[in-house]
């Protein structure tokens, strides 16, 4: 996706049409570079078909300025940061937007001392990008002109973009006052534990039929219940019979005792 828009008034020749035979064309174009830098340019083929050159910081200005002057390179859209643990990497993509080509610049810093020089002085746009970069991952941009927090505020501690951030202190916290192991916190028959739970013993007559469908209702429960009060009726009238009956032959006894005494007397 184009960032400028390519005046259709530009001839490209037609040995440089395409991603392929632009990244051909543009491979020959750096080839100069290992005049600045004393070694041989070697530019990898990119995913998304553009290509990159990985650079020693301290050509890394010399190596801009040649890209501005001599390729067209006149757009800096991006400078990132990387962690990679054992070391830092600043990352540029620039763009041509006459020759509609985008190039990127890997930089690998120490840990100890992440330090490059600002390209301010190439690209004007690299001012708050240097500084977006310094803010999340303290990485030094020797030169330029105004480098401070541009995200945090002035008196946040630490680069929070970098894997050895910690937002707080290290802290050891006490366990959870229930005490129990997570797994089993979570298990239906500890979540369940020490519930009181309603039994109901006699079911209302509309719950009864949802539960037992056919079971006789309304007149026919009264029925059985005036069956039972019956029964137990009768089983209270025969045993007061017998209970009288008892009492009778007890009273005989007394009198038939009292006979007995008066005619010995």
């Amino acid at each position: 996706m184009d960032i400028v828009p390519r005046s259709k008034s530009i001839n490209i020749p037609s040995d440089t049409r395409g991603y392929r035979d632009q990244n051909a064309a543009l491979a020959r174009d750096l080839a100069p570079i290992a005049q600045i830098t004393g070694s041989a340019v070697a530019p990898q083929t990119i995913r998304g078909d553009f290509l990159g050159l990985e650079i020693d910081r301290t050509h890394l200005v010399a190596v801009c300025r040649f890209l501005r002057d001599q390729l067209g390179f006149d757009l800096l859209s991006c400078i990132s940061g990387v962690d990679m643990l054992d070391h830092l990497e600043t990352v540029y993509h620039v763009r041509s937007t006459t020759r509609d080509q985008l190039l990127q610049l890997k930089v690998r810093l120490e840990n100890e001392k992440p330090e490059v020089d600002s390209v301010v002085s190439v690209w004007q746009t690299a001012n708050w990008l240097e500084r977006e970069t310094y803010d999340l991952f303290g990485i030094r941009f020797t030169g330029h002109p105004d480098l401070r927090r541009m995200l945090l505020d002035d008196d946040f501690e630490g680069y929070p973009l970098l894997k050895s951030f910690h937002q707080v202190p290290v802290t050891v916290k006490d366990r959870a006052t229930t005490q129990v192991d997570p797994n089993m916190a979570v298990a239906g028959e500890f979540q369940q534990k020490g519930v009181e739970h309603v039994v109901q013993k006699k079911l209302g007559q509309g719950m009864e039929e949802r539960l037992h469908p056919g079971t006789p209702t309304f007149g026919h429960s009264f029925e059985g219940h005036n069956e039972d009060l019956n029964s137990e009726s009768t089983t209270s009238s025969a045993g007061k019979s017998i209970f009288g009956a008892d009492l009778d032959a007890k009273e005989n006894k007394k009198v038939s005792r009292g006979d007995a005494q008066n005619q010995e007397k």
